[in-house]
Parts: C-alpha cells; structure tokens; sequence
C-alpha cells in the first residue's frame, strides 16, 4: 500500500505541473550565456516566430519560421551554414517544446488515474467495512492497479529521457550558433 501512495503522490504532482505549464519559458538567475540556466531570459513564440529576451538589456533575437535572424529588428546577414544552423535551432526548439506539452498531457493523464485510484482505494475501505471483501483483497486489486499505472509512468519516463537528450543536443546547437554568428555572441546572454 506504500508504493501505491507514492505513486499516487507522483502523478498528482506530475497533474499539478502539467497542469500550470505555460507555452512561454521564463528561466530565474542572470542572463548568463546559456538559454537553459540565465535568468530572466525569455523565449516565446509569436505568429511563426521564436523570440528571445533577457530583460537585463534591452536585445531581443528573433528567429523566423523561415530560419532568418534578427537582433533589435535589424536583420543578421547569415552564410549557408549559418542559416543551416539557425533552422535546426528552430526546428529543435519547436520540437521541444510541442514534446514537453506532450509528456505534460501525458502526465496528467497518468496523475488522473492516480487519483482515480485514491478514490477507487477509500471506495475499497468502504466496502472491507461493509461487505465479505477484505483488506487483502482490496491491496491485490490496489497494487493490480498501480502496477499498470507505474507501467505507464515508465513510458512516460522514457520518453522525458528523449526529451533530455534532445534539450542537451539543443544546447550544443545554442552554444555553436552563438560561437559561428559574431552578432549573438556580441550580445554577452545568448
């Protein structure tokens, strides 16, 4: 019966989170010169754009959805390469974040049945005290229960490993594009 608790404490906080997540990326600390660790560094998408702010300084980078640059609105001419690199920030970027709403929908999901099983299990101590069902019953069907629901959070946890490996890729990106494009590696946050 322990394990089912904490399983079911898990997804009701996996449900909570999934719950308030937001389409905009805040990050807490100084703008630093990593997208996933600076502070007050936001990165939004708007119409087909990806946009990114810290709000240290005044700089904002824009990304279209046809892989072209912009700093403060003033266009960064790029190179074949370089256009190469900013679409596969994009795309990366955009693939993220659609996969993290995923496993966040996911997860409430999973925290739904969670929480169907607390009720299925006060439900249960009911019918121990009323009828010929007694607690071992009720922890067989419980643990029955919540060794499918544990089945699905570990697929669920597989697939936040992907979403881990394809945020560290990003992020390799992130740091090539800031050291190939002068103009983002000026700015001191990006």
């Amino acid at each position: 019966m322990k394990r089912t608790a904490v399983i079911l404490a898990i997804f009701l906080m996996s449900a909570f989170a999934a719950a308030n997540a937001a389409p905009a990326i805040k990050m807490e600390g100084d703008c630093g010169r990593n997208v996933f660790r600076g502070e007050d560094i936001s990165i939004e998408f708007e119409d087909d754009s990806i946009i990114l702010e810290c709000s240290d300084n005044d700089d904002v980078v824009e990304i279209t959805g046809d892989y072209e640059l912009y700093i403060n609105d003033d266009q960064v001419k790029l190179d074949v390469d370089q256009r190469e690199l900013v679409g596969i920030y994009y795309e990366s970027l955009d693939e993220i974040i659609e996969t993290a709403k995923e496993l966040g929908i996911e997860g409430a999901r999973i925290g739904a049945k969670g929480a169907e099983l607390g009720l299925k299990a006060v439900a249960g101590a009911f019918k121990v005290i009323l009828d010929d069902y007694d607690s071992d019953d009720l922890e067989r069907d419980m643990e029955r229960q919540a060794r499918r629901i544990e089945a699905q959070a570990e697929k669920l946890e597989r697939k936040g490993e992907k979403l881990e490996d394809m945020a560290d890729r990003f992020e390799k990106t992130h740091k090539k594009m800031r050291r190939q494009i002068r103009e983002l590696n000026d700015l001191g946050w990006f």
